[in-house]
């Protein structure tokens, strides 16, 4: 009886090859989804990508904005660069910060406008429309931020504002002077069209804080500056079509 020849396959021993590529694979698939459920960074997804797969070309993809020059709101910014209302937000914010005035100056970015509260020390002494040396230094360095965004800006408002507090000094007439004198010092200087500029004097009628401190009532006393792209502004303002900027 003769032997019975079985064919025994060779066995691959580089098989497993297979295995491990689409472990690779998938392992790069579900970090892949991780960031896609996160905020993108494009240069650590390109970076992920080309340490699972070297050989990956990446290439980013949705709709592309055209530079217009400006500086990234993580940049410091200067007067020079200043071209719109975010530029000259970022100056401003950045200006108030660089001088040390956070607790006295609060800025507002809305869709059509900024919005730049002063409290009075800064400019004025009590019961004063006088403009002091160090309030003429602060509206100077924003008013060449204004001066270089006024070609695309409709309106600038000064809004002047008092405490409800015993004074020799009429309300009403102490706000609408200081409104006035801050007007006057912006449009001997920087703003070259009288008609863009407004000023009002709200007296201790429009409190944004109680009156009961002597902290609430500083709070009271401001100066504040509404530079608007636009002439319906302060309607939009008033109707709720224009909002504060996320």
């Amino acid at each position: 009886m003769g032997k019975r020849n079985k064919n025994k396959k060779g066995i691959n021993k580089d098989a497993w090859l297979n295995t491990y590529a689409d472990m690779i694979t998938l392992i790069l698939i579900f970090f892949i989804l991780l960031f896609s459920m996160s905020t993108l960074d494009a240069a650590k997804y390109k970076q992920l990508v080309e340490i699972f797969n070297p050989a990956a070309v990446y290439e980013t993809t949705g709709t592309a904005t055209e530079s217009d020059g400006s500086t990234s709101p993580n940049e410091d910014i200067s007067v020079e660069e200043i071209v719109d209302l975010e530029d000259l937000y970022q100056y401003l914010s950045q200006y108030t910060k660089e001088n040390g005035l956070d607790d006295a100056v609060s800025i507002e970015k809305y869709e059509k406008a900024v919005s730049i509260k002063f409290m009075s020390s800064i400019f004025f002494e009590p019961d004063s429309s006088r403009i002091k040396p160090g309030g003429q230094q602060v509206l100077s360095d924003i008013g060449q931020a204004f001066k270089a965004v006024e070609p695309t800006i409709k309106s600038i408002r000064i809004d002047g504002h008092t405490a409800q507090a015993d004074s020799p000094v009429d309300d009403r007439d102490l706000s609408s002077s200081r409104a006035n004198e801050v007007l006057r010092f912006l449009q001997n200087g920087y703003i070259t069209d009288p008609a863009k500029l407004l000023s009002v004097g709200f007296g201790q009628y429009r409190p944004i804080a109680p009156n009961d401190t002597e902290e609430n009532r500083a709070k009271n006393r401001r100066v504040e500056i509404i530079i608007s792209e636009t002439e319906d502004f302060f309607s939009d303002i008033a109707t709720g079509t224009d909002t504060v900027a996320q």
